[in-house]
């Protein structure tokens, strides 16, 4: 007892894995085994987001490289001045303008791509194009492959430990009623005797 005493927060972690009072019922043998479980999801959901995580990030590096593959990268000529950036930011900003390049077949194409932002008419502009010389969308970039990577991971773990607590809140909830209506019943059997009313 004067070890439990000196630990500080050792109630509550008793109170937690093991439940209060030496009469254990059978809705405190469920709570507590949905304690375990509860414990088992955040732990071993780390792991486990850690390796969908390494999956996920192969996979989208893999389709950036097929993209990129599938598409030539030229250099073009911008017809317009692209808009500058607002505000400074890191990198600079890209802007969407329109430029002009030559296809394989030496017929010139227009399109729309995205250039760095302050870029003048005239000005040399790299565009990803399909075989053809058609106008195409950029391929992901290893930025793109990451930050996906992380916004995957995170919603999925995020979620499967929010489902599991909210199950976990759900089931106290309805143990704790089922708790109160017993508690009623075997009061209202019992009061009376106390009260003296029961001739």
């Amino acid at each position: 007892m004067a070890a439990e005493a000196s630990f500080p927060g050792w109630q509550r972690v008793r109170a937690f894995t093991l439940g209060r009072g030496p009469l254990k019922r059978g809705s405190d043998r469920l709570q507590f085994a949905a304690r375990l479980v509860l414990a088992l999801v955040v732990l071993l959901s780390v792991p486990v987001a850690l390796t969908v995580g390494t999956v996920v990030h192969e996979q989208l590096q893999a389709l950036a490289h097929e993209q990129a593959a599938g598409l030539t990268r030229v250099q073009a000529v911008a017809l317009e001045d692209a808009p500058p950036v607002a505000e400074a930011r890191p990198g600079g900003g890209r802007r969407e303008t329109t430029v002009r390049w030559t296809a394989p077949d030496g017929s010139p194409v227009e399109g729309r791509v995205w250039a760095p932002a302050g870029t003048r008419a005239g000005d040399p502009v790299s565009a990803w194009t399909t075989t053809d010389g058609r106008p195409a969308a950029d391929p992901m970039t290893a930025l793109e492959v990451t930050r996906s990577t992380v916004v995957v991971v995170t919603l999925g773990w995020a979620g499967s430990v929010f489902m599991t607590g909210t199950a976990y809140a759900v089931l106290c909830r309805v143990l704790d009623r089922q708790r109160d209506r017993r508690w009623t019943r075997e009061w209202a059997a019992i009061e009376p005797t106390w009260s003296r009313r029961v001739p």
